[in-house]
């Protein structure tokens, strides 16, 4: 949910329990550190990875591992020997490259015990094996003709002549991601990005810093948490099965390295249990990756933002690994007995497939509704009170209306509707406040330069993108790529792919758009507090340090609502 960052000022930071936010770009105050964003503040989001100044965590004790006796010469070539003789990557990526490239970075493949060390050496080279097609691409494919430019982002400013698309190993992109990168590894990654394919010791040391600042403190978690640090917007939760498949495939490497099974290896549940939606703007835990959508699924990304979209991987679906993971089965559905056909149109068990958006099959039965009245709560005095606060010559003022959004409820008539009256208090001031974040009080219709962004996912072959159509944000909530315009236009009833203005024209529609993404992918959520829908909504650019006062900005609105619906906001108010 990639959109513009409303010209509204930060109000004073919310006292209960806030981690203070004081400054940008660092300077802090006594007792504050210094994030790896430059903001300042207390807690592991800016004390611990990246915090540059201040009362810093202590780095954790580093074991006695060698990394280069783990990652040999026959298990780095055994990875580069697949790519094809032609591969440009065949003559850049070497294991002596590698190597050098840990200098900076001690921690790397270092911590706990010999057999954490394995596994997080081989989670890395699982996902640089997915993202280079076994070392073989340098550059993303295509990359050069999208747009990975975060222009609201004023530390790391976008030079308009540079791309910032994805580059070696773990291809990362953005300028959010070149610019510290750049500053961290030493070259100028926001004039120079093309340094990262041209520089093999950097291009590794760019895969190595990503890695230990946002990958590394969720490894943990296992596997699973892994892949939602690196794309999770997209491939997580139901979103992309296949590809997380391809990612745990190569872990089948694992083996050579511990003697252990892959399943043994890695806890695989946690595929499904992290708590991070969509396939928008992207991350649970860390939700700065490298491709925002956010995701950022997430962040977009997070921000997301908000995940490191590049060509699929000619590699061949191995048998899926046995220990508790969710069988995949077939594309779009047709499902065998037993198995459920997910929102994405996968067949599989557990709450990812036959929860939320499960089309067929042993679907889990909805959740019993209470008897709240939405129209009650969001009387004409509530809705207006936030219209009213854009100016006259805001498009959005003749366009979003209460009786829209009331019409647009009528084929979700579990929004605002599961728990107590509390909760449905909680529910419908969360979904205000990020409409009201995303539109500013209802002003913008479209993304601001939406139109000359690519939010096209050209490996999504259910939902492909017709090349004359523009995806980006538009309605409420902003939809956004062409996986959110497709089956929301299924779910809706109007030609998502072929018609995407229609969001911005019905006004209807354009409120059904954004009832749906929240039913599908924050209302499952919304338990967890209101931080946890910031994630579903735009964590990838947000959370875990990523925009703190933007997070703000949605606790202040969300805050207020909860106040004028008499109701307390509850816990874990940010991320």
């Amino acid at each position: 949910m990639r959109k513009r960052l409303l010209t509204i000022l930060l109000a004073a930071i919310i006292a209960a329990g806030a981690t203070a936010v004081k400054a940008q770009n660092c300077g802090c105050g006594e007792g504050l550190c210094c994030s790896r964003w430059g903001y300042c503040g207390t807690g592991d989001d800016y004390c611990g990875t990246g915090c540059q100044q201040g009362p810093c965590n202590a780095p954790p004790a580093l074991n006695n591992v060698s990394v280069a006796d783990i990652v040999t010469p026959e298990f780095f070539n055994g990875i580069l020997n697949v790519a094809e003789e032609t591969c440009e990557g065949k003559n850049f990526y070497t294991r002596s490259a590698f190597l050098e490239a840990l200098g900076p970075y001690p921690q790397f493949g270092r911590i706990g015990t010999v057999d954490d060390s394995n596994r997080e050496i081989a989670a890395f080279f699982a996902h640089v094996t997915h993202e280079t097609g076994h070392f073989c691409y340098i550059e993303e494919i295509n990359g050069a003709s999208r747009g990975y430019c975060d222009q609201n982002n004023d530390r790391y400013p976008c030079n308009p002549n540079k791309g910032y698309y994805g580059r070696g190993p773990v291809q990362l992109s953005w300028n959010f991601n070149y610019g510290p990168a750049g500053e961290n590894i030493g070259f100028d990654g926001l004039n120079s990005p093309e340094t990262v394919a041209t520089d093999p010791v950097i291009s590794f040391k760019t895969a190595i810093w990503y890695w230990v600042n946002f990958v590394q403190p969720v490894i943990s978690q296992g596997f699973g948490a892994t892949i939602r640090a690196i794309n999770g917007a997209l491939e997580c939760d139901g979103g992309n099965p296949a590809t997380v498949e391809r990612r745990v495939e190569p872990l089948a490497h694992a083996t050579a390295l511990s003697g252990n099974t892959a399943s043994q290896i890695f806890d695989f549940s946690l595929f499904k249990r992290l708590p991070f939606k969509n396939a928008i703007n992207i991350n649970p835990s860390h939700a700065i990756i490298l491709h925002p959508h956010n995701i950022t699924p997430s962040i977009l990304h997070f921000a997301k933002e908000p995940n490191m979209r590049k060509g699929l991987l000619t590699i061949l679906l191995a048998a899926i690994i046995s220990a508790g993971a969710t069988v995949v089965k077939a594309q779009n559905c047709g499902c065998a007995e037993g198995l459920c056909c997910s929102r994405w149109g996968y067949c599989g068990t557990g709450d990812d497939y036959c929860g939320t958006g499960c089309q067929q099959g042993s679907c889990n039965p909805p959740p019993a509704l209470n008897n709240v009245s939405v129209a009650d709560i969001v009387t004409p005095e509530f809705f207006n009170g936030i219209l009213d606060v854009a100016e006259d010559s805001c498009e959005g003022r003749n366009f979003y209306t209460r009786s829209a959004f009331l019409e647009a409820l009528g084929p979700y008539p579990q929004f605002g509707r599961i728990g107590t009256v509390d909760d449905s208090n909680r529910e419908i001031a969360a979904f205000f406040a990020h409409v009201t974040h995303e539109t500013g009080h209802f002003c913008y219709i479209e993304e601001i330069n939406g139109a000359s962004r690519d939010y096209c996912d050209e490996t999504n072959t259910q939902y492909p993108c017709n090349p004359n159509k523009g995806y980006y944000g538009r309605g409420p909530i902003q939809l956004s790529w062409n996986f959110n315009y497709g089956p929301a236009g299924e779910s809706i009833g109007f030609d998502g792919l072929n018609s995407p203005e229609t969001v911005a024209t019905d006004p209807v529609i354009s409120f059904k758009t954004a009832v749906w993404y929240w039913v599908n992918s924050v209302q499952p959520v919304i338990s967890q507090g209101f931080g946890a829908t910031i994630r579903a909504i735009n964590g990838a650019l947000e959370c875990d340090g990523g925009n703190p006062a933007t997070v703000e900005r949605r606790v202040e609105y969300y805050i207020d609502y909860c106040n004028q619906l008499g109701v307390d906001p509850g816990p874990n108010l940010r991320c």
